[in-house]
């Protein structure tokens, strides 16, 4: 897995085990002219371990539910203990519509909950009220 370099100015972490997803992710981020600080790490172990390291939290996390190891649950559950996360905007990425899932994520409060495979529409949108300042491509209307 081609992993971008976890360098001091990751604004945004994403956490995803499947390669096509992250992929896919990736380029909507880059899409949307935002791919110059993102980090990508494959499992929550490796999210919180970065995070920790990490001189300045990110502006974001983009978090799977279904990881290897710790689950996405799991992961929000460590962020919102950890006062310095706990503002973090997570945005949880998921294949399923499980209520129990959708319950658990509104409980540990996260920004916004997409269903993949997520369209550049609903990134774009889901994205720009966090990043005010990037050059957001407006979805053009013919």
């Amino acid at each position: 897995m081609h992993h971008m370099p976890a360098h001091n100015l990751t604004r945004m972490l994403v956490v995803e085990d499947n390669e096509h997803d992250s992929f896919l992710l990736t380029r909507q981020i880059a899409r949307a002219h935002l791919n110059d600080c993102v980090t990508v790490v494959g499992n929550g172990t490796e999210a919180l371990n970065l995070l920790m390291r990490l001189p300045t939290p990110p502006l974001a996390i983009f978090l799977d539910l279904k990881l290897p190891g710790l689950s996405g649950i799991e992961v929000l559950e460590r962020l919102k203990q950890e006062p310095r996360f706990r503002s973090i905007p997570v945005i949880v990425m998921t294949g399923s519509d499980n209520p129990k899932d959708v319950e658990e994520c509104g409980r540990l409060g996260v920004t916004a909950y997409l269903s993949k495979p997520i369209s550049l529409a609903t990134f774009i949108k889901t994205v720009a009220h966090l990043f005010p300042q990037a050059p957001m491509q407006s979805v053009q209307k013919n």
